[in-house]
């Protein structure tokens, strides 16, 4: 090898393309969102089959709910904590 080919090769930078932790994070919570709206369809086509309304409802809710929760942890565990240090 020449000197400006080992020049060239210690110049070169690592690619942009390879995955982070953040992608890494952000495909986990792809796929725990998923699982939740496979576990919610399931649960409202168990209710519609029984003709369940209020357990449609309340599936749907729930998993509103849960959905939220796992999106926004930082803001849910912040307050939980806000509401543990007012007791």
């Amino acid at each position: 090898m020449k000197l400006t080919e080992l020049v060239v090769l210690a110049n070169s930078s690592v690619p942009d393309d390879l995955p982070t932790l953040n992608v890494v994070e952000n495909w986990g919570l792809t796929v725990i969102l998923q699982l939740i709206s496979l576990l919610v369809f399931f649960m409202v086509a168990k209710h519609f089959a029984r003709f369940k309304f209020g357990g449609i409802v309340m599936t749907m809710i729930l998993g509103g709910v849960v959905t939220f929760v796992v999106q926004n942890w930082s803001r849910v565990s912040a307050w939980v904590q806000a509401f543990i240090d007012t007791f």
